[in-house]
C-alpha cells in the first residue's frame, strides 16, 4: 500500500537514495538522481519479465475481462537482446533476438519451426534496456522528443516481495495523446530499478489489475491495452552468448526479408486516403494525417456498417502495418526513397481535387528533379522554378 506522504516527510527516505525535494508536493529534482542507478546505468546484463494488461470486450459487448500477456526478456551488453513470448498456459511460442549493432532481428516461430531474419522493429537504445528511465527522471526528456512534465514521489509499495519507492513520471505520449503516467520503483534497500508500471487508465493499479476478474469467453468483440508491468528484474543473471546469435536454429526454416518500406505509390495513397477522411481536405501534418478518435470509432464498426472512404484508409493503413511499420508511412517513404532534406509539405487546407494546388514535393534518391504532389493525387516532375517556395533557400 502507498505511504502517506506525512510519513514519508519525517523519514525523507533517504535509505531509498532519493532525497524528496519541494516537501509540499513530492516533486523530485534531477539532482536527486545524481548518482547511478543499478538497473538503469551501466547494465552489463540483466533479465526481467513484461506483463500486459488487455481489456477484452464480449462478443455482444455486454462484458469485459482481462487478459494477461507475459513475455520474457534478457539484455547482454552491448545492443543484445532477447525476448521470448509465451502462450497463455506459460509455454514459449517464439523469440526475438535482436542485435542492435549489426541492425537485425532473427524472430523465431518456435510452433511453426521457421526462423526470419529482418530489420528491427524500432531502434533499441545500446546503452542498455532501461536508460531512457534515466533520460526521464534526469534529463526530462524521453527519445530526445517526449518532454516528461513532472517528476514526483508516490509513496512506497510491494513489487515482488521487495519495498520500493514509486516515483511517477508524467510523459508526453507523442503526436495529440496527451501526458500519461509511468511509476518507475526503486528497491528501498538496493537502490535498483526494480519495476515500471505504465497504465493507459489513470487510476489503475497493477495490485488490483486483475481484480473482479470475469471469465474470460471463447468469443470476443475488441481488445483494448489497458496496461503494461515490468517486473522480475534481475541485475547481472550468468547469460548464455548463444542464445543471442542471429544464426537460426538447426532444421528450422530460415528466410531473410528486405528492409520493410513504402513505396510512392503507397504514399500517395495512404495520403489520398487520409485526405478523403478528413471531409476531402488534407491534413496540417502530412505525419498525423487523420483524428485517431474518428479513426478509432471507424475501425470498431462492423464491415458492413464502414463508409467507403473509412475502408480505404482502413485497408491501406494495415497494409502497411503488415510490414511492420508502425510509424508515419509518409515519414518512412520520406527516410527511404527521398533525398535528404528535400521533402517538403504545403498541403494544408487544399481540398481534394484541386489539380491547379501542390500540395508538396521531393527528390527521389539519385533523381536530379524534383517530384511534385498535386491537389488531385497526380505526380509530375517539376523545375525548381515551378515550385511555391524558394528551395534554394
Amino acid at each position: 500500500m502507498m505511504t502517506s506522504f506525512r510519513w514519508l516527510t519525517a523519514s525523507l527516505i533517504v535509505a531509498g537514495g532519493l532525497m524528496w525535494m519541494g516537501l509540499g508536493s513530492g516533486t523530485l529534482s534531477p539532482s536527486a538522481f545524481a548518482d547511478d542507478i543499478p538497473g538503469v546505468d551501466n547494465v552489463l546484463t540483466m533479465s526481467w519479465t513484461d506483463t500486459y494488461y488487455i481489456r477484452v470486450t464480449s462478443e455482444d459487448g455486454k462484458r469485459t475481462w482481462i487478459q494477461e500477456e507475459r513475455r520474457l526478456h534478457a539484455y547482454r551488453h552491448p545492443g543484445q537482446y532477447r525476448e521470448t513470448m509465451l502462450d497463455e498456459k506459460g509455454q514459449p511460442i517464439g523469440v526475438h533476438i535482436t542485435d542492435s549493432r549489426a541492425g537485425r532481428t532473427l524472430a523465431v516461430d518456435l510452433k511453426g519451426r521457421k526462423a526470419v531474419l529482418k530489420f528491427p522493429v524500432g531502434q533499441r537504445d545500446d546503452r542498455g534496456p532501461f536508460a531512457w528511465a534515466g533520460d526521464a527522471i534526469r534529463e526530462r526528456m524521453v527519445a530526445k522528443a517526449l518532454r516528461v512534465k513532472s517528476v514526483s514521489l508516490q509513496g512506497q509499495k510491494e513489487i515482488d516481495k521487495t519495498q520500493a519507492n514509486v516515483v511517477r513520471a508524467m510523459i508526453h505520449k507523442g503526436d495529440d495523446l496527451g501526458y500519461g503516467r509511468t511509476d518507475f520503483l526503486f528497491g528501498v534497500a538496493s537502490k535498483q530499478l526494480v519495476g515500471i508500471w505504465m497504465p493507459n487508465e489513470a487510476d489503475l493499479e497493477f495490485e488490483t489489475a486483475a481484480d473482479g476478474n470475469n471469465q474470460a469467453e471463447e468469443k470476443w468483440y475488441k481488445m483494448v491495452p489497458v496496461a503494461a508491468l515490468t517486473h522480475e528484474m534481475v541485475l547481472n543473471p550468468k547469460l548464455d552468448p548463444s542464445d543471442f546469435s542471429l544464426d537460426p536454429p538447426a532444421d528450422f526454416v530460415f528466410e531473410k526479408l528486405a528492409k520493410p518500406t513504402v513505396t510512392e505509390d503507397e504514399m500517395i495513397a495512404y495520403l489520398g486516403a487520409a485526405a478523403r477522411f478528413n471531409d476531402n481536405q488534407f491534413p496540417d501534418s502530412p505525419y498525423e494525417v487523420f483524428d485517431r478518435d474518428k479513426f478509432n470509432a471507424a475501425s470498431n464498426k462492423e464491415l458492413t456498417a464502414r463508409t467507403p472512404v473509412e475502408q480505404a484508409l482502413i485497408d491501406i493503413r494495415d497494409k502497411i502495418m503488415m510490414r511492420e511499420i508502425y510509424r508515419s508511412p509518409v515519414k518512412q517513404f520520406e527516410e527511404d526513397q527521398t533525398t535528404a532534406g528535400s521533402f517538403h509539405y504545403v498541403g494544408s487546407g487544399v481540398k481534394v481535387g484541386q489539380a491547379d494546388k501542390i500540395v508538396g514535393w521531393y527528390k527521389l534518391r539519385n533523381a536530379t528533379k524534383y517530384r511534385a504532389v498535386y491537389g488531385d493525387l497526380s505526380i509530375k516532375d517539376v523545375t525548381e522554378t515551378e515550385l511555391p517556395l524558394n528551395v534554394t533557400n
